[in-house]
C-alpha cells in the first residue's frame, strides 16, 4: 500500500510561510523591538546569523570550501541571486543579481543587507570555529544595474 500524502496541518502551514507569519506577529515584535532599541537590520542580521549556524550544522561534513559550493547551488536553484568565491585567500564572496536587493536598482542608494551578512557570519564561524570578520563591499557590477555585493572576511578557506 503506498502511503498517502496528506497537506500540513494548518499550524504546519502558518510556520512555513515567513511573511504571513512575520505580519501576524508584527503588533508583537515591533513594540519589543522599540522596547529594546532594536533596528531592523540588527533583526535582520541576527535571523540571518542563525538560520547561517542551522545550515553549518546541517552541513557538518563538508568543509567551508564545499558548504559554499553547496550554498551557490541553493543561491542557483532556488534563485535568490548568484553567489561565487572571488578569492579564499582571503575568503570574499560575492552576491549578485539578488532576489531581494537586485529589485533596488535606480535607487542611487547604498544597500547593505544585513540578513546575508549575518547568514555568511554564523555559518563560517560555526565551520571554521573561530569567529570570522566580515565586511560588505558594494558596487554596481550586477545584470541590468542591479546591487552587486562583496563580503570580504578576514580569514582564509
Amino acid at each position: 500500500m503506498a502511503s498517502e500524502e496528506h497537506p500540513p496541518a494548518r499550524s504546519e502551514q502558518f510556520w512555513r510561510d515567513f511573511p504571513a507569519m512575520a505580519g501576524y506577529f508584527s503588533p508583537g515584535i515591533v513594540p519589543l523591538m522599540n522596547y529594546l532599541g532594536l533596528d531592523s537590520k540588527q533583526v535582520m542580521y541576527q535571523l540571518g546569523e542563525q538560520i547561517g549556524i542551522s545550515a553549518a550544522s546541517k552541513l557538518s561534513g563538508l568543509s567551508a570550501a564545499q558548504m559554499l559550493e553547496e550554498f551557490s547551488k541553493v543561491w542557483d536553484d532556488n534563485r535568490i541571486g548568484r553567489l561565487t568565491v572571488e578569492s579564499r585567500t582571503p575568503l570574499t564572496i560575492q552576491i549578485s543579481n539578488c532576489a531581494v536587493c537586485g529589485q533596488l536598482q535606480g535607487t542611487a542608494e547604498t544597500f547593505e543587507c544585513a540578513f546575508h551578512e549575518g547568514f555568511f557570519h554564523g555559518a563560517l564561524t560555526a565551520k571554521v570555529g573561530h569567529p570570522v570578520n566580515l565586511r560588505q563591499e558594494l558596487s554596481r557590477e550586477g545584470d541590468a544595474g542591479t546591487w552587486c555585493r562583496k563580503l570580504a572576511s578576514d580569514t582564509s578557506i
